[in-house]
């Protein structure tokens, strides 16, 4: 309808006429498009919430991950720590029996946190990273989840540090003393002092355990300190995504 008016005014030469249609066109033409930005950037706030709100859920079980595996880096260090005393001192075995037994089965054991990336991954494979208004968030989000890959290629490690720990374990513990470990870790098993002391002659016997005792130990200390740095980033960037503006509370 616009054009015919145009056409039929620039038949008369009606040139006022012609200047306000097409002022009226770009008018209509501006607002369609701010119109459309406005759309899209109400779209992009919504998905920009739910991102947030799923990174956070996420970077919760991470942290709690995270939490778990210092604390049990720490009980794993007195148990190696136990070790390597019991080696030089009898008395050590004397003081806690069930526990050096107990250490002799979880000192090498290993537990490598898990980081929840889910999210943040399928952002990245969508394209959809530029809709986030906090740049620098998004950096430190791709640097902590860097360390995802970092962590599978650690645990590998892991991995290995605790087979080559079972396998110079092997004959120290009786099949019914290696039955005496509990499940729980909070738990220290009844043993008779002179069946840990049994326990410990055979581990005198294999001097390669107990160097294998000392590489473990130095591990957990590695381990110990990249839990706690790992710990403030996800804390750090957790805060941090929880106050975005426009995130639902």
């Amino acid at each position: 309808m616009i054009l015919r008016r145009v056409i039929d005014h620039v038949k008369h030469q009606q040139w006022t006429a012609i200047s306000i249609d097409l002022v009226i066109v770009v008018l209509g033409v501006v607002i369609g498009l701010q119109v459309n930005n406005w759309n899209e950037e109400r779209r992009d706030r919504a998905r920009e919430r739910v991102y947030l709100e799923n990174i956070a859920a996420e970077l919760d079980e991470s942290i709690v991950s995270i939490e778990r595996s210092i604390e049990l880096s720490k009980q794993r260090i007195a148990l190696d720590e136990l070790l390597i005393r019991a080696s030089t001192d009898p008395e050590a075995v004397r003081a806690e029996p069930g526990r050096f037994v107990y250490a002799i089965t979880r000192g090498g054991w290993t537990y490598a946190p898990t980081l929840s990336g889910n999210t943040f991954e399928e952002i990245k494979a969508s394209g959809n990273l530029a809709i986030f208004r906090d740049r620098k968030l998004v950096l430190d989000l791709m640097k902590f989840y860097g360390n995802v890959q970092y962590e599978a290629q650690w645990g590998q490690i892991k991995a290995f540090n605790q087979t080559e720990y079972v396998r110079r374990s092997a004959g120290i513990l009786t099949a019914q003393e290696l039955m005496l470990a509990p499940a729980d870790s909070r738990v220290v098993p009844t043993v008779d002092a002179e069946v840990a002391l049994a326990a410990r002659k055979r581990m005198l016997d294999r001097p390669e355990f107990i160097e294998w005792v000392s590489t473990v130990l130095f591990n957990r200390a590695e381990d110990l300190s990249g839990g706690n740095q790992l710990l403030r980033q996800a804390k750090d960037l957790r805060a941090r995504v929880l106050a975005q503006p426009g995130r639902a509370r």
